[in-house]
């Protein structure tokens, strides 16, 4: 070799998991293992009725497992394709796959610990590897070794799905599980990330606690309706389209839940969003502006779906939406001219309450006596936001609210020589007694 041509650019591997694993949250590592264990949930019920189907996720100090009986992994598809770094061209698609980057289970594995573990079985396949990763590191082979499979057995059901173990944590990997405050972020983070699956019966748990359902709910009546929209996008080279269905309207009034939640094939990527990114503040087109307290009956939702997980608008780390696609730049246009109209509502309700006058507009009175339903619920969608149409009145129409602010002690020596019961009478009682000694009439 001293005279070839050759110039030796092997990676080191140790350079190699120091990269792969830098810039990826302990959580997000995490959520990727997830991830994996939906898309077999996917691959087994196309229709998304997941009734049955579990992941369980136990965290301690000393471990990290997850097991799933979301169908398992076959070993032809572990030798190809699931343990490589980065997806394999050939590589057989998942439907609507959430899990698509080819890197996140190999990443989550080194991020977590020294030690990993995985067993599948499938029907007619069953496979063991075991990686001590330091061991891992001295070899010159990149590739991993069955500890045993059997690729013509046959399994009973109950025993279908994949186990993950991973041991010899990393020292901040065990601190962090060991906090109470990282498993209740986990915790929250898991059931926000797949709450749609979670919904359509797919039962995920925590060291033994349940994830709980969290609804997407919009009011619905004969006077207010939410808006639907479907579109289909059509992707050059592709033989399936990209699906966006965006539905708005309104719902109790809760600045915290109040906002844009955008999904990628069941994975939500933006929850609660109040900022430019989802067309707050945008001053073109439907000139919506920046998120105020009035808008907090606002809620709106974004479902990107396509068969080409390659295709939808997110990032690698599926933390955020890539704002640089096409496809989502020409959504977030509809998403302002879905929002206009309620934005237009919502303010035509503060209008009619006023500052102080809630109990005594009619708008309010037709607004908190409508129901909330589930999305999945509601059958009879409008093409626009549908609102009440009522008459104002006279009150509505031609008061305007006062408002000012005096020392509380004196304040008090006021109400209580007036008889009034709150301030606004204070309010109105001192008004009509100024315009009584001073007034013009």
């Amino acid at each position: 070799m001293a005279n070839s041509d050759v110039i030796n650019a092997r990676p080191s591997k140790a350079l190699f998991i120091e990269m792969l694993t830098k810039d990826i949250p302990l959580i997000r590592a995490i959520l990727d293992l997830v991830d994996n264990s939906v898309d077999g949930a996917r691959r087994m019920r196309s229709d998304e009725d997941f009734s049955g189907l579990w992941i369980k996720i136990d965290i301690s100090k000393n471990r990290f497992r997850i097991a799933d009986n979301c169908g398992g992994m076959s070993v032809a598809t572990a030798r190809e394709y699931a343990f490589r770094f980065g997806r394999a061209d050939d590589a057989p698609e998942t439907p609507g796959s959430v899990g698509q980057f080819g890197v996140g289970m190999k990443r989550a594995f080194f991020k977590l610990g020294k030690f990993f573990s995985v067993e599948s079985k499938t029907k007619n396949n069953s496979f063991v590897v075991e990686v001590d990763v330091d061991e891992w590191e001295k070899t010159e082979e990149w590739v991993f070794h069955f500890k045993e499979f059997d690729e013509k057995t046959k399994n009973p059901s109950d025993t279908i799905g994949t186990t993950i173990l991973v041991e010899s944590l990393h020292e901040n990997v065990s601190e962090n599980f060991g906090q109470d405050n990282f498993r209740t972020r986990l915790s929250q983070e898991l059931a926000t990330a797949h709450l749609l699956s979670i919904n359509k019966g797919l039962q995920m748990s925590l060291n033994g606690i349940p994830l709980q359902m969290r609804d997407l709910s919009l009011y619905m009546s004969k006077q207010i309706k939410p808006v639907l929209k479907k579109i289909e996008y059509k992707v050059k080279n592709h033989p399936d389209p990209v699906d966006v269905e965006i539905i708005a309207g309104i719902a109790d009034s809760s600045p915290k839940d109040a906002g844009w939640f955008v999904f990628c094939n069941g994975r939500l990527l933006l929850e609660r969003d109040k900022t430019p990114i989802t067309g707050w503040g945008e001053k073109d087109g439907g000139k919506i502006p920046l998120y105020h307290q009035q808008y907090a009956r606002f809620r709106g939702y974004v479902f990107f779906n396509s068969d080409y997980a390659e295709l939808l608008p997110w990032n690698t780390t599926k933390t955020g939406v890539d704002t640089d696609s096409p496809i989502y730049q020409s959504v977030r246009l509809e998403m302002v001219s879905i929002m206009r109209p309620i934005i237009d509502f919502l303010n035509e309700l503060k209008e009619s309450k006023g500052e102080n006058d809630e109990r005594d507009s009619p708008l309010e009175k037709i607004v908190t006596a409508t129901k909330t339903f589930k999305i999945e619920e509601i059958d009879s969608f409008a093409k626009t936001f549908e609102t009440p149409k009522y008459k104002k009145t006279e009150k509505t129409a031609e008061t305007i609210p006062i408002q000012y602010r005096v020392p509380k002690k004196q304040a008090e020596i006021v109400k209580k020589s007036l008889g009034a019961k709150s301030w606004r009478e204070v309010g109105e009682m001192t008004f009509e007694y100024y315009l009584k000694q001073e007034g013009d009439e």
